[in-house]
């Protein structure tokens, strides 16, 4: 689902740009809430399994793949303004160092995967869980969130690409739909079968039931589990993910090539790949790991800075919610 450059009018990457540096700001002042001691790895974490399970796509029907878009399960183990900016630094660096997303396009694709999933995608979630008021609930309202959490970042899409003219809109709505609503399945599964787990061996790692002021012995070496389950992920999974093309892509291909569509040449290591290495499955192992160990730090090191100036306020969804 990560947009190219070229693919969107500079109007459209405009407008999306201020709403997701302005809903990024606004994140950061609201996340000093949901940032207690154990969130601070806790974040390194979650973006770093995020960034290593979007590494894997997952074949589907139609001869195309799908992976994690992840925002919904951030907002629910980091909470919804916490989990934004988890996502954020993901997308930041898929784009800068691995060129998968536009720099011109990154405001949109923060707005489609971040936003949708993180904010929308929680909002969901704490409406199933507020009807089933059980553990159960917990899980249901993870599976429901995500699923239309990605039909959410698909319509955004979409409507991104016809503002942009480079679709019409009655042709590149459904069929993004179509795509993702498969898509989405795998997104329910995927985020289901984690928060399910969590909760059987620690269910205080997830926002709704986690105290305000959360304080544990033992979070570096729940930081160092975490690292060392997304570089396995990076190492010897992303290698075996299909190369069948992503449901965006997919839906291009239906609807006609884009000229004006480009990958980005200044990257470090485009394709997810050390170059030095060439076709070998090594290359696509070694970026990965570089990617996951930068996301690791960055996010760890935005959430240490936000935990510093930790000011707690109970407004909106920053403030933590009451246990269950």
């Amino acid at each position: 689902m990560h947009l190219l450059d070229g693919l969107l009018s500079a109007g459209t990457c405009a407008s999306a740009g201020v709403v997701a540096g302005g809903t990024c700001a606004w994140a950061a002042r609201q996340a000093r809430a949901e940032i207690g001691d154990r969130v601070v790895p806790l974040m390194g974490v979650m973006s770093a399994c995020i960034f290593a399970a979007q590494m894997v796509n997952f074949p589907i029907l139609f001869g195309t793949s799908g992976h994690l878009l992840g925002g919904v399960l951030a907002g629910v183990v980091l909470g919804p303004w916490a989990g934004v900016l988890a996502m954020s630094v993901v997308l930041v660096v898929q784009c800068l160092l691995f060129g998968d997303g536009g720099l011109t396009v990154l405001g949109a694709n923060i707005v489609n995967m971040a936003l949708a999933g993180s904010l929308a995608g929680y909002a969901i979630y704490a409406l199933v869980r507020r009807v089933i008021r059980s553990p159960a609930g917990d899980v249901a309202g993870a599976v429901i969130a995500s699923w239309f959490s990605v039909q959410l970042a698909a319509t955004l899409c979409a409507l991104e690409l016809w503002w942009s003219g480079t679709y019409p809109l009655s042709a590149v709505l459904p069929a993004l739909l179509i795509i993702h609503s498969l898509i989405g399945v795998g997104e329910a599964l995927i985020t289901g079968s984690v928060v399910a787990f969590l909760l059987s061996v620690k269910p205080t790692m997830l926002y709704a039931l986690r105290s305000q002021e959360p304080r544990s012995a033992g979070v570096w070496t729940l930081a160092v589990v975490g690292l060392a389950v997304a570089l396995f992920v990076a190492f010897f999974l992303s290698p075996l993910a299909s190369a069948a093309p992503d449901g965006l892509e997919h839906v291009a291909e239906q609807l006609g090539p884009i000229e004006a569509a480009a990958t980005p040449s200044l990257v470090l290591l485009p394709d997810y790949q050390v170059t030095a290495f060439g076709g070998l499955w090594i290359a696509t192992s070694l970026a990965g790991g570089i990617g996951t160990v930068v996301v690791f730090a960055l996010a760890w090191g935005l959430s240490r800075g936000i935990h510093i100036c930790n000011r707690p306020s109970s407004q909106g969804l920053s403030s933590a919610p009451e246990s269950s």
